[in-house]
C-alpha cells in the first residue's frame, strides 16, 4: 500500500468511527417519550397503570434558577375580526392577561397535593415570553424558574363550553413541551361533550424539545365525533403520582377552531 492510500484509508477510518460516536451521543440525549389515551373524570383522580415501583424513591430538588435582570412585561394582544365561516375561534398566547373568556382552572384532586393549578408563566416558551404552566397556579402553585411539580397532581385548565352544531370541521392544535415522569406523569389534551366525562390523548416522558399536538372532534379517542353538539369542552390537564417529579408540562399557542 502506498503512503498517500495509507493516509486515505485512516482518514476514513477516523471520520467513520467520529460520525458514529456522533449518533451514539445524540441518541443518548433523546429521552423516551410515549402518547397514550385515555378518560378523565372530574372530581375523580388518574391513576396510572405503569409498571410497579421498587420501593419509594426521592424527589430530587430542582436546581435554582436565575430570573432576568428585568421581567419582561406581558404584551396584550389586539381581538382578530372572526370570519362569518367560523363559528368558534380561540387562539390562547397566554401573552395577555389570562385567564379570561371562557378559560378557566381548576385543582381536581382538592388539598391533596396541595391546591395546584394552571396559570401562564415565563419560565419557558414556545412563541413570544409567555406559556401555560401546568404547575404555577391556585395556593399552592410553584415556581418552575426553581421547583419541580409536586406529587399527586390533577391540575387543569379548559375552555368552553362551545357548539360544533351545524359545523363540518372542529379541531384541537398546540404546541406543548413536557418533562415528567414516563408512565406515572402525563400532561393531556382532552375533549368532552358533557362537562365531565374527557376523552383524552396523553404525553408522558420528555418531549425533547416544543412539539406539535392536536384532537379532530370527528375522531375522539375513546369516543368518537363531537360534531353536532351543542356544548362542547376542550381541556388540558397534568396528572403526577406519589413519586418523582420533574419540570412537568408547559403550551403554548393553544387554538380551538370550529368552522362550517
Amino acid at each position: 500500500m502506498t503512503q498517500k492510500r495509507f493516509f486515505y484509508v485512516l482518514l476514513v477510518t477516523v471520520l467513520g468511527l467520529f460520525l458514529a460516536a456522533t449518533v451514539v451521543a445524540a441518541q443518548g440525549d433523546t429521552a423516551v417519550e410515549k402518547i397514550e389515551t385515555a378518560m378523565l373524570v372530574l372530581g375523580q383522580p388518574y391513576v396510572p397503570d405503569g409498571p410497579a415501583k421498587d420501593g419509594v424513591t426521592v424527589n430530587r430538588m430542582k436546581e435554582g434558577g436565575i430570573m432576568p435582570a428585568t421581567p419582561t412585561e406581558k404584551i396584550g394582544l389586539s381581538p382578530t375580526i372572526t370570519p362569518s365561516k367560523v363559528l368558534y375561534k380561540v387562539r390562547e398566547t397566554f401573552e395577555g392577561v389570562w385567564p379570561t373568556g371562557l378559560w378557566y382552572t381548576y385543582d381536581n384532586n382538592g388539598a391533596t397535593g396541595g391546591q395546584v393549578c394552571w396559570d401562564d408563566d415565563d419560565w419557558i416558551h414556545y412563541k413570544g415570553f409567555w406559556s401555560g404552566s401546568s404547575a404555577n397556579g391556585c395556593a399552592d402553585g410553584i415556581d418552575p424558574w426553581t421547583e419541580y411539580y409536586p406529587d399527586n397532581m390533577d391540575s387543569w385548565m379548559v375552555n368552553g363550553p362551545f357548539s360544533t352544531v351545524g359545523a363540518k370541521n372542529a379541531k384541537i392544535g398546540f404546541k406543548y413541551w413536557n418533562q415528567s415522569e414516563l408512565n406515572y406523569d402525563y400532561l393531556w389534551w382532552c375533549a368532552s361533550a358533557d362537562g365531565a366525562n374527557f376523552y383524552c390523548y396523553g404525553h408522558t416522558g420528555s418531549s425533547n424539545g416544543w412539539k406539535s399536538g392536536s384532537m379532530n372532534l370527528k375522531r375522539v379517542p375513546g369516543y368518537g365525533s363531537m360534531m353536532g353538539d351543542p356544548t362542547v369542552w376542550a381541556a388540558w390537564v397534568f396528572t403526577s403520582d406519589g413519586s418523582e417529579v420533574d419540570d412537568g408540562g408547559f403550551v403554548d399557542n393553544a387554538g380551538i377552531v370550529v368552522t362550517r
